[in-house]
């Protein structure tokens, strides 16, 4: 989605507007979880959709949920359908109204509960 979204920011050709507009019809039954928090891993053919089984029980991956915001909201701004929006903004809804042990986000989210699948926090520090 995102090569995509950049091609058609680049050139401004219509297909590559399409090409995402397709796409993103496609991902959006990733989001039909009892949350609105999308899964990880879809069929495009079938619109099934799951998470990675090594994902924290489960969970969804909040970095792609965040990638996901950023190329839904374009996608919606650029085709004019707010459908794509609308579903990240209701994540960012979610996220905003959960705890975040201290003041972190962490890793994972389970689409079903709305519920942090670790409470880890991991940093990464270099010199």
């Amino acid at each position: 989605m995102g090569s995509l979204l950049a091609c058609y920011a680049l050139t401004g050709d219509v297909m590559f507007r399409e090409k995402a507009a397709q796409l993103g019809e496609r991902m959006l039954p990733a989001f039909q979880t009892e949350t609105g928090i999308p899964h990880s891993l879809i069929n495009l053919h079938t619109g099934a959709s799951k998470n990675y089984g090594w994902a924290s029980s489960g969970c969804s991956i909040l970095s792609e949920i965040g990638t996901m915001h950023l190329e839904f909201t374009y996608l919606s701004d650029i085709t004019g359908n707010p459908v794509f929006k609308s579903k990240v903004e209701n994540v960012r809804k979610v996220l905003k109204n959960l705890e975040k042990p201290k003041g972190l986000y962490p890793n994972y989210i389970h689409p079903k509960t709305g519920k942090w699948g670790q409470r880890e926090l991991f940093f990464f520090l270099t010199t």
